[in-house]
């Protein structure tokens, strides 16, 4: 196996192309890494290295052939994404950890939490975004990844087909060694953010809410001076200051 390269899993004609698009952004800053992508069509890209058909069955199809990556240390790439520096130290995570991934604007939601497997975790092991993730082939990666499909397709008509709760649940219960990549590692757009936290009805009332503020509140202190008189206007301050959380 090639030590580490990027895979994609797209299929019909306008995911093939928009994957194109993002192996050349890949291909500016890393034009050494191994690009696969894994397709249903008989295609030609100068920035993909290898391709390899398949036949998928659903449009989450990426649990049928992510197991399938031709290299050791793998990052896998949705479509959409858009690649605009070298992005390499992803792979070097994979020495230590065998799976990378980002947090995701939904935790948990409430929706799901019919599903007593996904509602038994607790809140605090947010879902992540599963359209970029890194793993490496270590025992407990292939464990994970089996366990992800398997739990798919549990749960893919309670979930309408939806993948994102099946992988918190595969990660909760397996034993891999998880890192979380830093949000610029998956930038989303500002409406993702915003719809998350209008969407009361399907993630709850307190999600995205703040379980803990750390400012620094009060610059008199390191002066040994401690101004605030009470609780209650401590946390009229630090409300007044989370514009940047928000």
């Amino acid at each position: 196996m090639t030590n580490k390269g990027i895979i994609y899993i797209a299929f019909n004609n306008a995911f093939v192309q928009e994957s194109f698009l993002s192996a050349e952004s890949v291909k500016r800053f890393m034009p050494d890494i191994p690009i696969t992508l894994f397709t249903d069509k008989d295609v030609k890209c100068d920035f993909i290295d290898d391709i390899i058909r398949i036949s998928p069955k659903h449009i989450r199809s990426k649990v049928d052939y992510i197991t399938e990556s031709p290299y050791e240390n793998t990052l896998y790439l949705d479509s959409d994404t858009v690649v605009m520096m070298d992005i390499t130290d992803m792979f070097e995570v994979l020495k230590r950890f065998d799976v990378g991934f980002v947090h995701d604007y939904a935790r948990k939601r409430d929706n799901y939490c019919k599903i007593k497997e996904y509602a038994d975790i607790p809140y605090s092991f947010s879902e992540v975004n599963g359209g970029i993730m890194s793993f490496n082939n270590s025992d407990n990666t292939k464990e994970f990844l089996s366990l992800w499909q398997k739990k798919f397709y549990e749960y893919k008509n309670a979930t309408n087909g939806w993948d994102q709760v099946s992988l918190r649940i595969a990660l909760w219960q397996s034993n891999v060694k998880i890192h979380h990549y830093p949000i610029e590692y998956n930038v989303r757009p500002s409406s993702v953010r915003d719809k998350v936290r209008r969407n009361h009805a399907e993630l709850g009332e307190s999600h995205l809410e703040p379980r803990i503020y750390h400012m620094h509140y009060d610059h008199e202190v390191h002066n040994g001076i401690f101004n605030i008189k009470s609780l209650d206007d401590l946390e009229n301050i630090v409300r007044s200051r989370e514009e940047a959380y928000r």
